[in-house]
């Protein structure tokens, strides 16, 4: 089998070729399909943090030649096509100059978020048989040096580790790679010859149990994925798009994202932070005027707002998406920042839903929007997979030219995950208006969504549970302004002991087994003993009840 295709689970024909000669899926890879929109651009089409921490400014150009000049780098690595290399940066120029390098060399790129730790990324490495990883640690006390011992150390395939500064003798840094690239880069054109139809990049789940799972997307869905984001986004070359959400994201990486953005010729600025203190000033040094954010970092936006910092003059459209948007926020958006709302509701997997710009004001505060696609098939489903009407609440299920049709080598979740004619199992609760519009109201397990990340409540539960002090233990997500939902575990100690674990015990100890930093507990609670429902289940509803603060007023 061509590797491309190691661990795809194929549309089928019938299918694939409806999406081919609908357009929708065209014979084009991602190196391609780079160099034929940037390498003769001689505008600035990339702002960002350069590998010394500075401002940089990239012309098409110039960006075309730093990716070539790594992709040479990296070939000295003995990186080979179709191979799979776990990318791990954070928001600045090299993120895209690297992912586009592994590209031009015809590699897959896994993509890690900037918090995962030691445990994750041992996952994709062993999962994927991946032989490097490529970390950033630019900024100031970056955890990435440690782990980079550690995997070193655990992990006996790991052959390459590259960082963005660090060269020593037992890591590379990507400007020892850029400098052994040649300026006048001799193209192998691997990337170029690659399969379209096979896998481009592997994405991370949000992972509502266990270990994240790997989403494969291949060349020309995810390129439709992003030009298809770009039109209803109506971005053009006048626009700026700007990165504020982790770059590896689904999200800021193509909905319309990096991806749409250099589709349209538009501008594309790494933020280092979507902090409204940082983001503002890169919006107005740069000019951008597009930007996503997930709830919990919009509060905070107009939060700043409120106390008379307004948003830069340039911003056009502010996406929200990773969860929903309560509709009093999104009717304080086009006051409290002068822009535009567009709700999306979509998943790493696949389906995307966007409000449209034409929409009356009540669809775009009130739902998460519409499909982004006409070939987009969805069912709305009870507890038993029969169809329900309009209105009614039940789980999302989809298929379509741009949705998964299986995860990457993982027989057990796919069993669970897709109907057999092949119907993605999303695991959210919505409700579908008569325009097509979805409402969404939850999800079948729930999850806690801190900021931008999920986090699943039943692995963290795991491993407390593996403390030889803890009885058993139950995680629950409770209010916050800032974050949307904290993390709370609330603690039953074993009857042995009468020791009680301080909260940097008990995050210490998750550290030591591996858990990613977003995953720590914010809190800690102790009970007596966990209240059970009627039918022997944790009763989540009770602890939040009980360990909730008081709701804060809002002038919203």
């Amino acid at each position: 089998m061509n590797a491309a295709f190691d661990g795809l689970t194929p549309w089928p024909e019938e299918l694939a070729e409806t999406y081919c000669k609908g357009g929708y899926w065209q014979n084009q890879n991602l190196a391609s399909w780079f160099a034929e929109k940037v390498s003769n651009k001689e505008n600035i089409v990339l702002s960002g943090l350069g590998i010394d921490g500075k401002p940089q400014d990239l012309t098409g150009k110039e960006l075309h030649l730093c990716v070539q000049e790594l992709a040479q780098g990296l070939a000295k690595l003995d990186i080979q096509p179709s191979e799979k290399v776990v990318l791990q940066m954070g928001n600045t120029n090299s993120f895209v100059i690297t992912l586009f390098a592994l590209f031009e060399l015809g590699a897959i790129p896994v993509m890690a978020l900037p918090g995962h730790r030691y445990r994750e990324i041992e996952h994709f490495l062993n999962l994927t048989k991946a032989r490097t990883w490529i970390a950033g640690d630019i900024e100031e006390n970056s955890p990435i040096p440690d782990l980079a011992v550690k995997l070193k150390e655990g992990v006996p395939s790991l052959q390459n580790i590259i960082l963005d500064k660090q060269d020593t003798g037992s890591f590379h840094s990507l400007g020892s790679l850029l400098k052994k690239g040649n300026k006048k880069f001799e193209s192998t054109n691997l990337g170029h010859a690659t399969d379209p139809a096979g896998i481009a990049v592997l994405l991370c789940s949000g992972g509502t149990t266990g270990l994240p799972k790997l989403i494969p997307r291949t060349h020309r869905d995810y390129l439709f994925n992003a030009k298809a984001s770009a039109e209803v986004c109506e971005l053009d070359e006048n626009d700026g798009y700007l990165v504020a959400l982790p770059a590896g994201h689904n999200f800021p990486l193509a909905c319309p994202g990096i991806l749409g953005a250099f589709e349209q010729g538009a501008k594309v600025v790494m933020c280092p932070s979507p902090s409204p203190d940082i983001a503002y000033q890169w919006i107005t040094d740069t000019n951008a005027t597009v930007t996503a954010l997930v709830p919990p970092l919009v509060r905070v936006w107009l939060q700043n707002a409120e106390l008379g910092f307004k948003a830069p003059s340039t911003l056009r459209m502010l996406q929200v998406g990773g969860s929903r948007l309560d509709a009093d926020l999104a009717q304080c958006i086009p006051n409290k920042l002068s822009c535009k709302l567009q709700q999306v509701f979509g998943m790493a997997e696949g389906l995307l839903n966007f409000t449209r710009s034409k929409d009356p004001d009540l669809l775009v505060q009130k739902t998460q929007g519409r499909p982004l696609s006409e070939l987009d098939e969805i069912r709305i489903v009870d507890s038993q997979g029969q169809d329900v009407p309009n209105g009614q609440r039940g789980e999302l299920w989809t298929r379509g030219p741009y949705t998964l049709r299986g995860y990457y080598k993982d027989p057990k979740a796919n069993d669970s995950s897709f109907s057999a004619d092949g119907y993605y199992k999303s695991g959210d609760l919505v409700r579908r208006l008569s325009s097509g519009h979805l409402i969404v109201e939850g999800r079948i397990k729930e999850v806690i969504r801190r900021g931008a990340e999920t986090i699943p409540a039943e692995s963290l539960e795991t491993h407390l549970s593996l403390h030889s002090e803890i009885q058993a233990a139950a995680v629950i997500g409770l209010p916050c302004e800032r974050l949307g939902q904290q993390v709370c575990a609330v603690l039953v100690n074993k009857e042995e002991t009468d020791l009680t674990l301080t909260l940097n015990e008990v995050r210490h100890f998750l550290i030591e087994e591996g858990v990613a930093h977003f995953m720590l507990p914010d809190s800690i609670e102790y009970v007596p003993e966990l209240p059970l429902t009627a039918v022997g289940k944790v009763a989540y509803q009770q602890l939040i009840s009980k360990f909730s603060p008081p709701s804060p007023e809002t002038t919203y």
